[in-house]
């Protein structure tokens, strides 16, 4: 059978110090190595994920689009739509800049730019797939023998918007 993890410390439920405790117990730094491996590549749609962001660092994240990688600089553009992420929040770029040097182990930065998002946010790209999952739920209970039986014998509706996705 494979070791087991030893367990955390108390108070090591923070992301750091979880990482913090596997290093003291001498195992690999996966975490860092996923980071670091999706700023090299670009994937900043499973960045925010990683970091394990929260409240409005999340949304800015979610909301931005990635622009590059530089050095220490990670590059990203906001719609001027969500601008108010940023003017209500003074230096929250600079606080999503620590969370990813706290979490690559490596000093970085954000610049945010304003801008028309070109491609596709973290955002943008939840909602398409939560349309997505409603649409496969739809089609699913559309073609249900059972559910089809019940419309068809009480003259029933299917109210889309009520179907939830698993």
């Amino acid at each position: 059978p494979a070791p087991m993890s030893p367990a955390l410390p108390a108070g090591a439920a923070d992301p750091r110090q979880a990482r913090q405790a596997a290093r003291d117990h001498g195992e690999p730094d996966r975490d860092d190595d996923t980071l670091e491996n999706a700023l090299q590549t670009g994937d900043w749609f499973a960045v925010p994920r990683l970091l394990g962001l929260g409240g409005m660092l999340r949304e800015l994240a979610q909301h931005c689009e990635w622009v590059g990688l530089e050095g220490e600089v990670v590059a990203l553009r906001l719609s001027p739509m969500h601008r108010h992420l940023l003017d209500l929040n003074p230096g929250i770029a600079s606080r999503l800049g620590e969370a990813l040097a706290a979490a690559g182990g490596r000093s970085l930065r954000v610049k945010i730019e304003l801008g028309e998002i070109a491609g596709e946010t973290p955002a943008q790209r939840d909602a398409a797939d939560r349309r997505e999952r409603h649409a496969q739920a739809v089609e699913a209970l559309e073609s249900d023998p059972f559910v089809r039986e019940l419309i068809e014998r009480f003259d029933a509706t299917l109210v889309e918007a009520s179907v939830k996705p698993l």
